[in-house]
């Protein structure tokens, strides 16, 4: 699928509405459409119904579960860089997979008493997975749907979107990983911890080298599986 100059504008203007909107990673369906117009929602639309299997991925698709109500908020988590603190936005985490990653943060502070397991990313609504596709697509891989579906899945593949088995994005005090170098996560003492020890606390790395879904190898990304 390639974009002209007119569905970029209409992307990029979708995007402006959402960030200008009070969207949050456990919006609903309806939310996001209120916030997007005809041209817009036509073009999404018309973006999720590409089989993403022709992009090379393998994953299964995920089964639906509806938003639990008591879902934990993770709001004004900082990290540092270059002696500055930044915040960044709230994130979500279903309570059983929030009690696993906290207690593993612990274990993990135990052995490195200035550092820390961050939650860059949890739980995504299929909503959020839309907006971070669209997203990813035009800010970071210029309308590249081949190279953005090899980082982002669709809402009803993306492991973020699961409830019972979410994956988190996992960042550290440094502001690792960023968008300009993701892949020097890999070489944090919070990545070598965590293949060593993140299994013990029900958490793999899902997206490995090679792995079998066709993606990227992301060494941040780390799923929480159920027994």
């Amino acid at each position: 699928m390639n974009f002209d100059d007119k569905d970029k504008e209409v992307l990029n203007n979708f995007l402006s509405e959402v960030e200008k909107s009070s969207l949050t990673g456990i919006s609903e369906m309806q939310e996001l459409w209120s916030v997007a117009d005809l041209d817009s929602r036509a073009l999404i639309e018309k973006i999720l119904q590409i089989n993403p299997t022709d992009f090379g991925f393998k994953g299964k698709k995920i089964k639906f579960e509806s938003i639990p109500v008591d879902i934990i908020v993770i709001d004004n988590s900082k990290y540092a860089k270059e002696g500055e603190y930044t915040f960044f936005d709230k994130t979500y985490l279903p309570r059983p997979v929030y009690s696993a990653f906290s207690t593993m943060a612990e274990e993990f502070n135990k052995s490195y008493r200035n550092r820390e397991l961050l939650v860059g990313t949890g739980y995504r609504s299929p909503a959020c997975q839309i907006i971070t596709l669209v997203y990813i697509l035009a800010k970071i891989y210029d309308f590249d749907l081949n190279k953005t579906l090899k980082q982002v899945a669709f809402p009803e593949y993306s492991t973020h979107s699961s409830v019972s088995e979410t994956a988190i994005d996992v960042l550290n005090v440094d502001g690792e990983p960023t968008d300009d170098d993701p892949q020097a996560f890999k070489d944090s003492v919070e990545y070598s911890w965590l293949k060593e020890h993140a299994s013990n606390f029900s958490f793999y790395e899902s997206y490995a080298p090679n792995n079998p879904d066709g993606i990227m190898w992301e060494p941040w990304h780390w799923q929480y599986k159920l027994n």
